[in-house]
């Protein structure tokens, strides 16, 4: 077993609420500039190690021992559940390497903590989640932001390599940050249902008119009902359709070879640019005619 000195954990850095978009050789990449960051951490560790009353070969082997157990060991889970473990070559090398990543998760400290209760003095956490929210879960609030568990979280005694790897980590996903997170936020549904959503609905309700006969009478109440349901028909369209595009433009987002999110994002834009065209044209046309 390893004898450490305790000590206090003061400095911590964490990005939460991450946007990013990595393929296979990306995150293979930034897990490859964490490793790079964490050997250095483990000479500061080995550094600080004292040898005790442990010889001299004991203690170099239990100096080298402290370098392994800083060594990254990625667990990363497919879409279907699997899972992989191991370093990162062997992992990201291996033949059952999941197509459609759904998480990975790497924690530095893991491996010492666990088998030699042994807590090193700087660590770094992260979890991508590379999930999407499903398109017809009607249970979820649009207006509430996507919830997404993707975060990276540094801490130890030395502050310099703290905030080092802190920005570096940041810099790096800045330069790959996902397609319109916007879409993600709290309360952008809101805004947008009353730029888009209504306008479409009212827009629906005015074609669905020269369908219907002149109310008199006791009809008036069935075509009143029926301007109604078609309105709420269409906002429950908008909001399948604002689903789909937080599904085609996920927060975190792994691309891999075979992925159909380009085909889907041009039927999404063919959606959108069909509906504002209609709701255009017809207000063109109409403004012409009083005009006229």
């Amino acid at each position: 077993m390893i004898q450490g000195t305790e000590h206090n954990i003061t400095n911590r850095a964490s990005l939460i609420g991450i946007s990013c978009s990595f393929d296979k050789d990306n995150l293979r990449r930034f897990l490859q500039i964490l490793q790079e960051r964490l050997n250095a951490a483990a000479e500061l560790e080995v550094s600080k190690f004292e040898q005790g009353d442990q010889t001299k070969t004991e203690y170099e082997a239990t100096k080298q021992l402290l370098r392994d157990g800083f060594m990254v060991r990625p667990t990363v889970t497919g879409k279907n559940g699997q899972e992989l473990y191991g370093a990162i070559n062997d992992v990201f090398e291996s033949a059952n390497f999941p197509e459609e990543v759904r998480s990975i998760y790497v924690n530095s400290e893991l491996w010492l903590k666990s088998r030699h209760n042994y807590v090193p003095h700087n660590s770094v956490e992260l979890f991508f989640d590379f999930s999407r929210p499903e398109i017809f879960d009607f249970s979820f609030m649009p207006s509430q932001k996507t919830p997404n568990e993707t975060n990276i979280r540094v801490r130890g005694a030395d502050s310099t390599w703290v905030n080092g790897i802190f920005h570096e980590a940041d810099a790096f996903i800045k330069e790959h940050r996902a397609q319109a997170p916007w879409l993600h936020k709290h309360s952008i549904y809101d805004i947008l249902l009353f730029i888009f959503g209504y306008p479409v609905g009212f827009w629906a309700c005015f074609k669905v008119s020269s369908l219907l006969p002149q109310a008199e009478g006791s009809m008036l109440f069935l075509v009143a009902a029926i301007y109604v349901y078609v309105f709420f028909i269409t906002l429950v369209f908008i909001r399948t359709l604002f689903h789909y595009a937080r599904w085609v433009f996920p927060l975190t987002e792994y691309v891999h070879p075979r992925s159909k999110l380009i085909r889907h994002r041009t039927i999404l834009g063919v959606l959108i640019l069909t509906l504002v065209c209609g709701v255009v044209y017809d207000i063109v046309k109409a403004a012409f005619t009083i005009n006229g």
